[in-house]
């Protein structure tokens, strides 16, 4: 096995890690947000901050070292500022802000658009062809998500559907819009450098808007177990889990990785049945099957075309 093919099957293994982490979180911040001390609103804030600090804390550790300290050229700030705002301030904030509009189904329907806008914009700006294979894998894993979702969540209530639903399919459109228009940019930067300074904006971009609600929040009544859950955030789902992104974006395409997007409900379902909040069924089987052979279908998809450069 070339070093080639070694980097592209550990960018698969990254992105699956990253999708995992994402889906073990949801279970987690349900279990943070049902004891009423913390806020969605408070618990994005607290997850950007501390994922920023973090990144800062070990980067201080290796101020010589090029992967985590790498200089960043002046006329590429901007474009750093753009992925912070797509990738994480508009992506995370428009997303929760989103859920608190409209119900948990229609919000999980809209995160598993995100491979669908993501083909459609690399076909359109990169050129990345729509071959019937990926095509197919989208559609099939997709199919995959909606039987998940909408057979395991009813009942909910939404105060302003139509607001919500709008939220959250921008912040979709937001990370889609990032996996695309920045493919060729990231490859410029290591992957920790990208997401310090990325984390870092976000803290002084977006974080002040949860200071109000981060300030409502009394730390010291908290217990170990929400403190737990808050550190499984930080450095799993935040700090490794945002690692991968920029790594995966280096040897996979587009719609590759935002394809491992369909393993979170996968990865929900699991950590819900082994907690014990959750149950598995045939039709639950059935859907998993289908996520992975879409997954599959899309990482067999050929391109007869070369990819043609935007962001550099």
């Amino acid at each position: 096995m070339t070093l080639n093919n070694n980097k592209v099957w550990q960018a698969h293994a990254a992105i699956l890690f990253a999708n995992l982490a994402w889906a073990l979180m949801a279970p987690v911040s349900k279990s943070i947000l049902l004891g009423g001390a913390v806020s969605p609103l408070a618990l994005s804030g607290i997850r950007i901050l501390g994922g920023a600090l973090l990144f800062a804390i070990v980067a201080l550790f290796f101020p010589h070292d090029e992967f985590f300290n790498q200089k960043v050229r002046k006329e590429d700030w901007w474009k750093i500022l753009l992925c912070s705002i797509m990738m994480i301030s508009a992506n995370q904030g428009l997303y929760i802000i989103g859920v608190g509009f409209t119900n948990p189904v229609d919000a999980s329907v809209m995160s598993a658009l995100t491979p669908i806008l993501t083909m459609l914009l690399a076909a359109i700006f990169l050129r990345f062809p729509i071959t019937w294979m990926k095509g197919s894998g989208v559609a099939i894993g997709l199919t995959g998500v909606l039987i998940l979702v909408l057979g395991s969540q009813r009942g909910a209530t939404a105060s302003n559907p139509m607001l919500g639903d709008s939220l959250c399919f921008t912040a979709q459109l937001c990370a889609a819009s990032y996996y695309v228009a920045f493919r060729n940019f990231i490859t410029r930067y290591s992957p920790f450098t990208l997401m310090k300074w990325m984390f870092i904006i976000s803290a002084v971009t977006y974080v002040p808007i949860c200071i109000p609600s981060m300030l409502k929040v009394d730390f010291s009544a908290l217990g170990i177990n929400i403190w737990l859950e808050l550190a499984y955030i930080i450095c799993f789902a935040t700090f490794l889990g945002y690692l991968a992104i920029p790594f995966a974006q280096k040897y996979l395409s587009p719609t590759s990785v935002s394809m491992y997007c369909y393993f979170q409900p996968v990865g929900a379902t699991i950590a819900s049945v082994m907690m014990g909040v959750g149950s598995f069924s045939l039709l639950k089987g059935v859907a998993t099957l289908l996520i992975f052979a879409g997954v599959f279908f899309v990482n067999k998809s050929t391109s007869t075309l070369t990819p043609k450069d935007t962001l550099k």
